[in-house]
């Protein structure tokens, strides 16, 4: 697994990457080229994207793990099912059900 200051190196080559396919689709739009090539280059730049925002989480966290105070994720309640609440919400005498005479 690579250290944090690897990942900089990949951030910093990822944005460069992103930039260049930017440039490249800008150019292929000005110069005309036809739908297919154009679609290709957005589809390339699209995954690049992707690549560079899973790096950067993954930057991002090896940051937050290399603080000296770091404290976990903390586990979510755990959720409650949509039936259990509507049985509870529907027994005799609770604040939900009403009953006309």
């Amino acid at each position: 697994m690579p250290d944090l200051a690897e990942m900089e190196l990949y951030c910093l080559e990822s944005r460069g990457l992103v930039a260049r396919a930017e440039d490249a689709v800008d150019r292929l739009v000005e110069d005309g080229a036809c739908e297919g090539h154009r679609l290709m280059a957005a589809q390339g730049l699209t995954a690049m994207r992707h690549l560079h925002r899973i790096i950067e989480l993954h930057r991002n966290r090896l940051v937050f793990e290399a603080l000296p105070n770091a404290v976990g994720q903390t586990v979510p309640p755990p959720r409650r099912r949509w039936l259990a609440t509507l049985r509870q919400r529907l027994t005799p005498g609770g604040p939900a059900l009403e009953t006309r005479a």
